[in-house]
């Protein structure tokens, strides 16, 4: 692993431990005082597929084990709850310490673009304090998977509590997104493809509209073609309100779901969807207008995006924004 320290222009390589990580494991970075780690739980026999999710108190965690089971690590006591997770599983966190994750490991919908052909069935809400237990598990309509690996947890109907964005796949119609509300009833539901082996790769939900309004963004078919799609929330329906086509935030195969991000990377006060192209030579700067959608900029890569996208906000409140090239070289853009 290496790390970097980028101030006042220049870049400083600086130490990080540990220095390695398990082949397929995505680093979670952790600065304390100054000081950069990565975060894992390899001690405690983790997934070395995923991270830890880091809870409020200091050293509490919780993590997958290798063969599904949820560990919940608090005051140095373990609990454990047989869950089926999928290995690669991100585990999301929210304000109360509450778990998200994506349960019931199958091999039911053979598609098998996202590493491996194990998709969750089911997604699960965990209670961390002041005991650990399942709130409740929404599973799926038979033949239906989750294909992905995290959820989008955030309130998109603006009632104050979250909800829980997923993709949703099957054999018969392919990949749709769908909107559970807090209780883990189907609240929302987008188009589908209309035919198995076609992905929807979910990206962000943000204010991307134009006059500020909360908008989910996707990627349709990122393999064969990329189409960008912006939905809004209308009712029990997900709406698409635009779309821009030649743009891929995932390489067939890969476990990296994070080819893109979003945020107002240009300071205008505006949120932009930041994806490459089909070529992967180019990123392009995506927002929203009142007619549709618009490549506001680009930025060249002079080679080819390998990585994820990772975005940092510097002391002044703007985002920088760093990505790997195929041939070993990483880019950072400073803030405007």
């Amino acid at each position: 692993m290496q790390a970097f320290s980028i101030a006042d222009g220049q870049i400083e390589a600086i130490a990080i431990s540990p220095e390695s990580l398990p082949a397929g494991m995505p680093p979670l970075l952790m600065v304390a005082d100054g000081v950069p780690t990565l975060v894992t739980a390899q001690e405690f026999n983790a997934s070395p597929l995923t991270t830890p999710a880091m809870l409020q108190e200091q050293g509490d965690i919780a993590f997958v084990r290798p063969n599904g089971d949820l560990v919940v690590r608090r005051c140095s006591q373990s609990t454990v709850l047989p869950s089926d997770a999928l290995l690669d599983a991100r585990l999301l966190t929210d304000e109360d310490d509450r778990l998200l994750l994506l349960t019931d490991a199958s091999e039911s919908y053979p598609h098998g673009v996202l590493g491996d052909r194990i998709e969750a069935r089911s997604i699960t809400l965990v209670r961390t304090k002041p005991s650990v237990e399942i709130i409740w598990t929404a599973r799926l309509s038979d033949g239906d998977v989750v294909e992905g690996i995290a959820p989008i947890w955030s309130d998109l109907d603006g009632d104050g509590l979250r909800d829980i964005l997923v993709t949703v796949s099957n054999s018969r119609t392919g990949a749709r997104l769908i909107i559970f509300n807090d209780a883990g009833e189907p609240a929302a539901f987008g188009p589908a493809v209309g035919r198995g082996s076609r992905w929807r790769h979910q990206l962000a939900a943000a204010p991307f509209g134009p006059a500020g309004e909360t908008e989910i963004v996707d990627v349709l078919t990122p393999h064969i073609g990329g189409i960008v799609e912006f939905y809004r929330l209308e009712n029990d329906s997900l709406r698409v309100m635009a779309k821009v086509p030649g743009f891929r935030s995932h390489k067939i195969g890969s476990r990296n779901l994070d080819m893109a991000v979003a945020g107002d990377f240009d300071g205008d006060g505006r949120v932009e969807l930041l994806v490459p192209n089909q070529t992967l030579d180019e990123i392009g700067g995506i927002r929203r207008t009142l007619g549709g959608a618009e490549v506001a900029w680009t930025l060249p890569i002079d080679g080819k995006v390998s990585t994820n996208m990772a975005a940092v906000m510097t002391g002044s409140g703007g985002l920088m924004l760093g990505v790997g090239r195929e041939d070993g070289v990483l880019l950072v853009w400073p803030e405007p």
